[in-house]
């Protein structure tokens, strides 16, 4: 139960991140972002 929980909490703060990275909130890496958003608001909106 804790790994499940464990793979749930860690792919919620690598999205978070990434999101966080790509928005210009958080000023660390490559200035290019790391996902293309447009791709995942399609795939979500099936």
């Amino acid at each position: 139960m804790r790994f499940i929980l464990g793979v749930f909490v860690g792919a919620a703060l690598m999205v978070g991140s990434a999101y966080l990275h790509d928005t210009g909130m958080v000023r660390a890496g490559p200035k290019q972002p790391f996902v293309n958003w447009d791709t995942v608001i399609k795939m979500w909106g099936r």
